[in-house]
């Protein structure tokens, strides 16, 4: 029984992990890193998803920080939500420390949490994606300031 105990502290070390194992080969970072174009849809909970006229650019770039990791530009929008006859504007968001992960020549870009400040509204989200090839499929949620709801985007496009 000591052997047993004796052997599995001694092996228990190889089955930690360790944030800087995850860390990605540059390349990844690389072969997703442009400016995607293509059209942008929103819903707020309880209505029906709309689309946001327009062709919108979705940038990826690399991180300043931290070369494993990339940033994420979100588009400006702006769209009439079905609660209220007023236009709404949602500034363009830059998103940093974003994780990439390829499998397969399939690329999966996540932030679990976002906090960005433009000029006095703090705008609050998540983040996640998948590249393949040339296509970009981006879904995030916005919530600015103190609004009670989340909005909803989905970004579809292409690398230019």
């Amino acid at each position: 029984m000591m052997a047993v105990l004796a052997a599995l502290f001694i092996l228990l070390p190889a089955f930690v992990s360790c944030d800087k194992d995850d860390k990605n080969d540059p390349a990844v970072v690389d072969a997703i890193t442009g400016t995607y174009t293509g059209s942008l849809d929103y819903s707020v909970i309880g209505y029906e998803p709309g689309n946001i006229e327009g062709e919108y650019d979705l940038k990826i770039m690399k991180d300043p920080t931290d070369a494993d990791d990339v940033t994420v530009v979100i588009p400006q929008c702006t769209f009439t939500p079905p609660i209220g006859p007023t236009a709404f504007t949602i500034p363009s968001l830059t998103i940093n420390d974003v994780d990439v992960t390829e499998m397969g020549g399939k690329y999966t870009f996540s932030e679990d949490d976002f906090s960005v400040k433009v000029e006095d509204v703090v705008y609050t989200g998540k983040l996640t994606g998948t590249i393949e090839g040339k296509a970009v499929k981006a879904e995030y949620v916005v919530r600015p300031g103190r609004m009670p709801m989340d909005i909803n985007f989905t970004f579809t496009g292409t690398l230019k």
